[in-house]
């Protein structure tokens, strides 16, 4: 892998860049890539199993408003779970609230269970993005980061 060399604007040294991509953050991208198709596949399938479900046309948008409100419900309080719990821990869990409910899709139609499903994927899917989004950002060596020129001062 080659290395960059920047003219540091404070110090007026040339330092070698660490690399962009690294590893843990292709670890993170492989986790982003699987969360999303998780919650994308099942997005326009749901409603669909709701309307079969007996309710028609109202049960798709009830799952659907379902999934949405309990999404930023959850966004809400993801910051004080991470506090509690570290990034890690909370990525975690939300991801096994993300696809682990949709296991129980696959016995007979039913609104009720559609519902909790929707309701728990969507909590899971918020705890993902936030917490996510927070390992993300710390997984960014202090060189690469922005504001960097700043702190230095």
């Amino acid at each position: 892998m080659t290395t960059a060399i920047y003219e540091d604007k404070v110090l007026g040294t040339g330092a070698a860049r660490p690399p962009l991509v690294t590893r843990p953050l292709l670890l993170r991208f492989a986790v982003t890539l699987g969360a999303s198709i998780s919650f994308y596949l099942l997005l326009s399938v749901v409603p669909v199993y709701a309307a079969a479900a007996g309710a028609g046309g109202n049960a798709a948008g009830l799952a659907t408003g379902a999934l949405m409100f309990s999404t930023v419900a959850g966004e809400l309080v993801t910051a004080r779970l991470t506090a509690r719990y570290g990034y890690r821990l909370t990525l975690a869990a939300g991801l096994i609230l993300l696809g682990a409910p949709a296991l129980a899709l696959t016995g007979p139609a039913n609104l009720t269970v559609v519902m909790a499903v929707c309701i728990v994927r969507g909590l899971g899917f918020a705890v993902t993005v936030v917490a996510g989004g927070a390992i993300t950002a710390s997984l960014r060596s202090e060189e690469r980061r922005v504001g960097k020129e700043c702190r230095s001062r």
